[in-house]
Protein backbone atom coordinates (compact mmCIF):
# COMPACT_ATOMS: atom_id res chain seq x y z
CA UNK A 1 0.00 0.00 0.00
CA UNK A 2 2.41 2.22 0.99
CA UNK A 3 4.51 1.45 -1.96
CA UNK A 4 1.40 2.51 -4.41
CA UNK A 5 1.14 5.78 -3.10
CA UNK A 6 4.65 6.63 -3.39
CA UNK A 7 4.65 5.71 -6.67
CA UNK A 8 1.75 8.40 -7.29
CA UNK A 9 3.19 11.04 -5.37
CA UNK A 10 6.69 10.45 -7.01
CA UNK A 11 6.23 8.66 -10.60
CA UNK A 12 9.54 7.40 -11.59
CA UNK A 13 10.69 9.60 -14.65
CA UNK A 14 12.43 8.44 -18.09
CA UNK A 15 14.28 11.12 -20.37
CA UNK A 16 11.02 12.15 -22.18
CA UNK A 17 8.93 12.60 -18.93
CA UNK A 18 12.17 15.18 -17.86
CA UNK A 19 11.90 17.03 -21.21
CA UNK A 20 7.95 17.25 -20.94
CA UNK A 21 8.39 18.95 -17.34
CA UNK A 22 10.78 21.43 -18.50
CA UNK A 23 8.31 22.09 -21.93
CA UNK A 24 5.65 22.34 -18.94
CA UNK A 25 7.69 24.61 -16.86
CA UNK A 26 8.45 26.95 -19.22
CA UNK A 27 4.82 27.41 -20.64
CA UNK A 28 3.84 27.92 -17.45
CA UNK A 29 6.24 30.66 -17.12
CA UNK A 30 4.48 31.83 -20.46
CA UNK A 31 0.91 31.87 -19.36
CA UNK A 32 2.29 33.54 -16.41
CA UNK A 33 4.03 36.68 -17.93
CA UNK A 34 1.74 36.39 -21.14
CA UNK A 35 -1.41 35.51 -19.93
CA UNK A 36 -2.14 37.17 -16.71
CA UNK A 37 -5.15 39.68 -16.21
CA UNK A 38 -4.07 42.23 -13.61
CA UNK A 39 -6.36 44.73 -11.48
CA UNK A 40 -3.91 46.91 -10.21
CA UNK A 41 -0.83 45.57 -8.73
CA UNK A 42 -1.73 43.06 -6.18
CA UNK A 43 -4.89 41.52 -7.48
CA UNK A 44 -4.38 39.16 -10.17
CA UNK A 45 -6.06 36.22 -12.48
CA UNK A 46 -3.26 34.10 -14.09
CA UNK A 47 -4.02 31.53 -16.36
CA UNK A 48 -1.07 29.47 -15.63
CA UNK A 49 -3.33 27.33 -13.80
CA UNK A 50 -4.23 25.06 -17.29
CA UNK A 51 -0.19 24.14 -17.66
CA UNK A 52 -0.17 23.04 -13.69
CA UNK A 53 -3.12 21.46 -14.00
CA UNK A 54 -2.42 19.53 -17.06
CA UNK A 55 1.68 18.31 -15.27
CA UNK A 56 -0.52 17.69 -11.74
CA UNK A 57 -2.74 14.80 -14.31
CA UNK A 58 0.28 13.70 -15.86
CA UNK A 59 2.97 13.35 -13.01
CA UNK A 60 1.12 13.47 -9.97
CA UNK A 61 0.94 16.22 -6.97
CA UNK A 62 4.59 16.84 -6.34
CA UNK A 63 5.17 16.86 -9.87
CA UNK A 64 2.42 20.00 -10.27
CA UNK A 65 3.80 21.77 -7.07
CA UNK A 66 7.23 21.61 -8.48
CA UNK A 67 5.73 23.09 -11.88
CA UNK A 68 3.72 25.59 -10.36
CA UNK A 69 6.63 26.94 -7.85
CA UNK A 70 9.26 26.91 -10.34
CA UNK A 71 7.17 28.74 -13.05
CA UNK A 72 6.63 31.74 -10.12
CA UNK A 73 9.96 31.85 -9.81
CA UNK A 74 10.71 31.69 -13.23
CA UNK A 75 8.22 34.42 -13.30
CA UNK A 76 9.84 36.71 -11.38
CA UNK A 77 13.02 36.74 -13.09
CA UNK A 78 11.90 37.13 -16.39
CA UNK A 79 8.71 40.07 -15.72
CA UNK A 80 9.02 40.95 -12.67
CA UNK A 81 6.01 42.92 -11.32
CA UNK A 82 7.67 43.39 -7.79
CA UNK A 83 9.43 41.19 -5.57
CA UNK A 84 10.58 37.75 -5.21
CA UNK A 85 8.79 36.56 -2.00
CA UNK A 86 9.45 32.86 -1.15
CA UNK A 87 5.88 32.54 1.01
CA UNK A 88 4.14 32.81 -3.20
CA UNK A 89 5.93 30.62 -3.90
CA UNK A 90 4.83 27.91 -1.56
CA UNK A 91 1.40 28.85 -2.13
CA UNK A 92 2.15 28.55 -5.87
CA UNK A 93 3.78 24.79 -5.13
CA UNK A 94 0.66 23.80 -3.06
CA UNK A 95 -1.55 24.75 -5.59
CA UNK A 96 -0.17 22.39 -8.26
CA UNK A 97 -0.07 19.42 -5.19
CA UNK A 98 -3.73 20.10 -4.48
CA UNK A 99 -4.49 19.63 -7.97
CA UNK A 100 -2.06 16.22 -8.17
CA UNK A 101 -4.35 15.33 -5.40
CA UNK A 102 -7.57 15.20 -6.92
CA UNK A 103 -6.57 13.53 -10.10
CA UNK A 104 -4.35 11.00 -8.96
CA UNK A 105 -6.92 8.22 -9.76
CA UNK A 106 -5.82 7.31 -13.63
CA UNK A 107 -8.78 6.47 -15.63
CA UNK A 108 -11.78 8.88 -14.59
CA UNK A 109 -15.51 8.75 -16.03
CA UNK A 110 -16.56 11.86 -16.91
CA UNK A 111 -18.87 12.57 -14.31
CA UNK A 112 -16.54 12.03 -11.63
CA UNK A 113 -13.83 14.32 -13.06
CA UNK A 114 -16.55 16.77 -13.03
CA UNK A 115 -17.12 16.47 -10.04
CA UNK A 116 -13.39 16.33 -8.94
CA UNK A 117 -13.09 19.41 -10.89
CA UNK A 118 -15.71 21.50 -8.90
CA UNK A 119 -14.10 19.91 -5.26
CA UNK A 120 -10.89 20.67 -6.25
CA UNK A 121 -11.57 24.22 -7.85
CA UNK A 122 -13.83 25.08 -4.60
CA UNK A 123 -10.80 24.25 -2.33
CA UNK A 124 -8.39 26.21 -4.92
CA UNK A 125 -10.83 29.18 -4.08
CA UNK A 126 -10.33 28.24 -0.07
CA UNK A 127 -6.48 28.60 -0.47
CA UNK A 128 -6.58 31.52 -2.58
CA UNK A 129 -9.11 33.61 -0.94
CA UNK A 130 -8.03 32.43 3.05
CA UNK A 131 -5.33 31.04 3.37
CA UNK A 132 -2.68 33.28 0.64
CA UNK A 133 -4.52 37.04 1.71
CA UNK A 134 -3.85 35.65 5.99
CA UNK A 135 -0.03 35.17 3.94
CA UNK A 136 -0.03 38.66 2.55
CA UNK A 137 -1.72 40.22 5.36
CA UNK A 138 0.04 38.78 7.85
CA UNK A 139 3.49 38.06 6.90
CA UNK A 140 4.06 40.43 4.00
CA UNK A 141 2.05 43.25 5.81
CA UNK A 142 1.16 44.27 2.09
CA UNK A 143 -3.13 45.11 3.47
CA UNK A 144 -3.28 46.65 7.01
CA UNK A 145 -6.37 44.10 7.72
CA UNK A 146 -7.73 40.98 6.88
CA UNK A 147 -10.88 41.78 5.42
CA UNK A 148 -9.54 44.51 3.44
CA UNK A 149 -7.57 42.70 1.22
CA UNK A 150 -10.23 39.97 1.18
CA UNK A 151 -12.81 42.09 0.07
CA UNK A 152 -10.14 43.46 -2.60
CA UNK A 153 -9.26 40.03 -3.77
CA UNK A 154 -12.33 38.28 -4.06
CA UNK A 155 -14.12 39.42 -6.79
CA UNK A 156 -11.01 38.22 -9.24
CA UNK A 157 -11.00 34.97 -7.07
CA UNK A 158 -14.92 34.14 -8.12
CA UNK A 159 -13.81 35.18 -11.88
CA UNK A 160 -11.07 33.04 -11.18
CA UNK A 161 -13.28 29.79 -10.13
CA UNK A 162 -15.67 30.15 -13.23
CA UNK A 163 -12.17 30.25 -15.41
CA UNK A 164 -10.97 27.49 -13.79
CA UNK A 165 -14.09 25.09 -14.25
CA UNK A 166 -15.01 26.03 -17.56
CA UNK A 167 -11.85 25.20 -19.13
CA UNK A 168 -10.63 22.40 -16.70
CA UNK A 169 -14.14 20.59 -17.71
CA UNK A 170 -13.36 21.26 -21.15
CA UNK A 171 -9.84 19.31 -21.18
CA UNK A 172 -11.18 16.27 -20.31
CA UNK A 173 -10.64 14.81 -23.67
CA UNK A 174 -7.13 16.27 -23.65
CA UNK A 175 -6.35 14.51 -20.16
CA UNK A 176 -7.61 11.22 -21.44
CA UNK A 177 -5.63 11.39 -24.71
CA UNK A 178 -2.44 12.71 -22.58
CA UNK A 179 -2.75 10.22 -20.04
CA UNK A 180 -2.46 7.14 -22.22
CA UNK A 181 0.49 9.03 -23.92
CA UNK A 182 1.87 8.97 -20.50
CA UNK A 183 0.99 6.06 -18.29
Amino acid sequence: MKNSISKKLFPRLQVRDISALGLLMAITALLAIYCTFRIGTLVKIPMKFISVFITAVLYGPFYGGLVAAIGDILNCLLAPVGPFVPQITIMEFVSGFVFGLFFMKENLPKTEYAVRTILCVFVQLFIDLVVNTMMYTFWLGWFSTFWSAFLLRTPAAIIKLFLQILLLLATYPLVKRLKKYRF
